[in-house]
């Protein structure tokens, strides 16, 4: 199912002017909450690892919007590696117990959300100033 794949995400579906997101501790404790009945547990890890996470990856997506799909797109060698996830490994050394795993979760998704929003930052920072004599048709690659 490509469509939980970070690397498959537009612009349009990460941007954070389109898709707001706070979460402050309280709601960060409540989405844990929320998030460890969804974890499987490490021998599902082992069996199914491809996929045990898609239930997390799924409510996400579906509460947040689908920039949510890379909270576990992690660096190095991880389960979707290529990302910019450090708080998140991968499933078979990430997934231990649901009170453990679930906050490393949450925290995986915001630093995810944190690297989007600096990402804006700098396209906006590059983008050409709204005054400037361009073209419609050479801006249209920021938006």
């Amino acid at each position: 199912m490509s469509e939980l794949w970070a690397r498959t995400l537009t612009w349009a579906e990460v941007d954070p002017s389109r898709h707001p997101f706070e979460l402050d501790e309280d709601a960060a404790e409540a989405l844990a909450d929320l998030v460890a009945p969804l974890l499987p547990s490490p021998a599902a890890v082992e069996e199914h690892w491809w996929r045990s996470l898609d239930p997390v990856t799924e409510f996400l997506v579906n509460r947040y919007g689908r920039w949510a799909c890379g909270w576990n797109w992690s660096v190095g060698e991880g389960d979707t590696d290529g990302g910019v996830v450090d708080v998140w490994c991968c499933a078979r050394h990430s997934v231990t117990t649901a009170d453990t795993t679930a906050p490393m979760a949450v925290a995986a998704l915001v630093e995810w959300r944190d690297w989007i929003e600096d990402l804006a930052e700098r396209f906006s920072a590059l983008a050409p100033p709204s005054h400037s004599a361009v073209s419609p048709s050479s801006v249209d690659p920021w938006y």
